[in-house]
């Protein structure tokens, strides 16, 4: 019999040990759940937080560019006014002298051009009077190609409001370009 009791007495003390085992690695495994679990709770805090200033630098950005394109609008929109109106007003005094050209007597409707030769047209021997043109002279156009003259006017002086706009533009879009400088 004390044997047997010996025997119980080592299973009790075995099972003992097993139940001591079992709780220890419960508990053990319970720690560590909370230890990683508070880990895991850090880093998604820290994550978040990462996100979140990503999206106000990108915001920041964002406003920078939209004030940037804002301010250039503003530059290219008073260009076009000041171009708009400088062309306006160049072609209002063009129109100005055509009526005034137009409304003139005879007399008055003829356009003189002074001539300047060119040197290459001097080689021309100087005995030959007629026909040439020479330095200092006027040239007296019919008055067709004085109306003509008006209308040319007009279109060299929209044509150059053009390009000043134009380049303008381009200054305004690329102030680095050598032009714009």
């Amino acid at each position: 019999m004390i044997a047997l009791l010996q025997h119980y007495r080592l299973a009790l003390i075995g099972l003992a040990v097993a139940v001591l085992m079992a709780l220890s690695a419960a508990g053990a495994w319970r720690w560590q759940s909370n230890f990683y679990g508070k880990q895991q709770a850090e880093q998604a805090a820290a994550h978040e937080h990462t996100l979140g200033e990503i999206a106000r630098a990108a915001t920041r950005q964002l406003q920078a560019q939209q004030d940037k394109r804002q301010a250039l609008e503003l530059r290219l929109a008073a260009l076009d006014s000041k171009e708009h109106q400088e062309l306006t007003d160049a072609q209002a005094e063009n129109e100005r002298l055509r009526r005034l050209y137009a409304g003139a007597d005879d007399e008055r409707k003829r356009l003189r051009i002074e001539v300047r030769a060119a040197d290459a047209d001097r080689v021309v021997s100087t005995t030959t009077r007629a026909g040439r043109v020479v330095d200092g002279e006027s040239l007296e156009l019919s008055e067709r190609a004085g109306r003509a003259v008006w209308d040319i006017r007009a279109g060299v002086i929209s044509d150059q409001a053009k390009l000043d706009y134009l380049q303008g533009y381009v200054c305004e879009l690329r102030p680095d370009l050598a032009a714009c400088k």
